[in-house]
């Protein structure tokens, strides 16, 4: 579990201070237009950008004083547009650092829909092949290291993980995503800039504008057609009878 004390950032760009938990078993998505911060908060989450005021703890522990090495057992990142530096086929690249069993491997190919490009070059695949491939990496990072009985899976996080996603694929992420969730008791964290997806997958909600969490919650009560239209300068109308009767947001004619 990761809990914030008043964590924020004063250095551009900055995070207004926060104060907030992240569940293990929940799916947590971090939505607001350009420049709000999503990436910076996710880098704070993370611990790659240590909070400047404030304090994180990663299951009762200042995240800070977490050893690098203990601290990638418990949580994993997945930046934008993360390149591999070197040919290594994608069942390799899944290996690096963590020594997976030889079924967990499979498994998350498998979960992905990639097991066709275990034996290729990560450097052939297509933008959306290789982001697949980094996110089971990521996966692979935490349940590595953790039995099937363990209490918690840790914690993954996303850099907009649909980005270079067709609307199929995109669903079978995020269907895999709340499997994961459930099934490993993982907390994990999606930047989104789909509302949609957020609406239809996230336990909860996130809103960032300019550095500031400005709502958060249940889905159905951020993303709200009079706060998104305000926030994005956006004109949107309100659809109802979505996925388990959650709103959807379109464009306005």
């Amino acid at each position: 579990m990761l809990t914030l004390h008043q964590a924020g950032l004063t250095n551009t760009p900055a995070i207004a201070p926060l104060d907030g938990t992240i569940r293990p078993g929940e799916l947590l998505a971090i939505v607001g237009p350009n420049g709000a911060g999503k990436s910076t908060l996710l880098s704070m989450l993370s611990g790659f950008r240590s909070a400047e005021q404030g304090e994180l703890h990663l299951d009762g522990k200042p995240l800070r004083a977490w050893p690098i090495t203990e601290l990638a057992n418990r949580r994993a990142l997945v930046a934008q547009q993360e390149l591999p530096g070197f040919d290594w086929q994608t069942n390799e690249l899944l290996s690096l650092g963590s020594n997976p069993s030889k079924s967990l491997v499979a498994a998350l190919l498998d979960d992905l829909d990639i097991t066709h490009l275990a034996k290729r070059s990560v450097l052939s695949l297509s933008g959306g092949e290789r982001q697949r491939v980094m996110i089971a990496r990521g996966a692979c990072q935490l349940l590595s290291r953790c039995s099937p009985t363990a209490k918690e899976g840790g914690i993954l996080l996303l850099d907009e993980p649909t980005s270079a996603l067709d609307i199929g694929q995109q669903q079978r992420l995020m269907r895999q995503l709340r499997s994961w969730a459930t099934q490993h008791h993982m907390a994990i964290v999606c930047v989104l800039h789909d509302l949609n997806l957020a609406s239809t997958y996230a336990d909860r909600v996130w809103l960032l504008h300019q550095g500031q969490r400005i709502d958060h919650g249940l889905p159905n009560q951020v993303l709200n057609p009079a706060t998104i239209a305000k926030i994005y300068a956006a004109e949107l109308q309100r659809i109802e009878g979505g996925t388990h009767g959650k709103p959807l947001l379109a464009l306005a004619p």
